[in-house]
């Protein structure tokens, strides 16, 4: 094969090129610091850091949800802690009723005084209950938002020895919702961040009983219905004794009775305001003699002809107010001390409950900020070069382009132009 001059010269160009791409790339890299400037010059790279910076945002954001759901998680254990506080003190003040300190010559005063404090206890713990985070959302409302989630109701009583008359609180209702708030703090993994207050603000366990013989019911149609947002399906033909158990087998923290007349009760496994409701059009639970058929949704929905038992804290306060009232020293050594008890140890099982979240949230934010620095310095790794590597592959490239101009030189055969110098 004949090499013509043409065909070293090209030969010559096209190194000389090569090298100078070589050089300029290099000189980009270590102006920049960055190996990749357009995706093509290294698919594999560009894909992978495109990967590690999706995933570094990502727990950027699970790091965020767990902060707020942190504070959130704070804030509900310091009110926690109050409503703790709160009935330690009625708890020491029902003691103390219970031993008669509050009789002889000084009992009426001390009466009086221990009265007004239980009743302005009662009302710091509304006001506890209806507290808000620091975006305005009520922190025990579940998902209600737009107005308080407790609602007292006021009346006039008679004070102790009928002496006086001014407005008390008589009741307190819930306005809020079963739901919780929650975070996802990892791909598919959430936290509750929020405590409905039907759970946490109620004292003792709670029965709705029926007293509608059912012993002909038969569902005429597929229904359903939720006990605690668990929804119960319900199949044309089912009798009460497959709705009742139905109720038993759901996920939920009531259990359901048939008793002598046939009729359904519920009550609750542990403390909390049982939420019913008929759903997609459903009637079962009007039908049975659950839930008010004028007053469908929850809460306080429960038919006027049930009977209805359970004490919210709220309760428990104002029972043992009116005890005091009405000088039932039995009944405050009784009823009052154990309920403000079962009151008390409901309220420190959610705050073991707000405890242990946010522990999780403290250990899963460890291993978030973890992640977040292995992947930024694998995308260091991936995206930045080697300067002293990266220095010395210059030199080298400047060096071989040197040695293949000077080559190049002597290939080339002289010229005409050559002979005229």
């Amino acid at each position: 094969m004949r090499i013509t001059n043409m065909m070293q010269n090209n030969t010559l160009v096209r190194t000389l090129n090569r090298h100078q791409l070589a050089l300029d790339e290099t000189q980009n890299q270590l102006g920049t610091g960055q190996r990749i400037k357009t995706p093509s010059d290294d698919p594999g790279r560009a894909t992978n850091q495109m990967f590690f910076r999706s995933r570094i945002n990502e727990l950027e954001t699970f790091q965020s949800n767990i902060d707020d759901g942190f504070g959130r998680l704070q804030q509900i254990d310091g009110e926690l802690d109050r409503i703790g506080n709160l009935f330690q003190r009625a708890r020491v003040l029902a003691v103390q009723a219970s031993n008669g300190i509050y009789q002889g010559d000084k009992g009426f005063e001390l009466e009086v005084a221990v009265g007004k404090e239980i009743d302005e206890l009662l009302r710091a713990l509304v006001d506890i209950a209806n507290t808000r985070d620091a975006t305005g959302r009520p922190l025990f409302g579940g998902h209600v938002i737009e107005r308080p989630p407790f609602e007292p109701i006021e009346s006039k009583i008679k004070g102790l020895q009928g002496l006086e008359l001014k407005n008390q609180y008589i009741g307190v209702e819930y306005r809020g919702d079963i739901g919780e708030q929650i975070r996802e703090i990892e791909k598919g993994e959430y936290i509750p961040v929020t405590v409905p207050g039907n759970k946490v603000f109620w004292g003792t366990n709670m029965s709705v009983t029926s007293r509608v013989d059912n012993s002909g019911y038969v569902a005429v149609s597929d229904q359903k219905f939720k006990i605690d947002g668990a929804e119960i399906l319900v199949s044309a033909g089912d009798t009460i004794d497959d709705i009742i158990d139905k109720i038993n087998n759901a996920p939920i923290e009531v259990k359901a009775n048939k008793l002598a007349q046939d009729n359904i009760s519920l009550s609750s496994t542990a403390p909390h305001q049982i939420w019913l409701e008929d759903t997609e059009g459903g009637t079962v639970l009007r039908d049975i003699g659950l839930i008010d058929p004028a007053n469908s949704e929850p809460p306080n929905n429960y038919s006027k002809s049930a009977t209805v038992t359970g004490l919210s804290v709220f309760d428990v306060l104002i029972q043992f107010r009116n005890d005091l009232i009405q000088k039932d020293q039995e009944r405050i050594s009784g009823r009052d001390i154990q309920d403000l008890d079962l009151a008390l140890e409901n309220v420190l099982r959610y705050r073991a409950i707000t405890g242990a979240r946010m522990n999780r949230l403290e250990e899963h934010s460890q291993r978030v900020e973890f992640d977040k620095s292995y992947m930024t310095e694998l995308l260091a790794k991936n995206e930045g070069i080697d300067f002293p590597e990266t220095i010395m592959n210059l030199k080298w490239l400047e060096t071989i382009h040197q040695y293949a101009l000077n080559v190049g030189s002597k290939i080339i055969k002289p010229t005409l132009m050559d002979f005229l110098r």
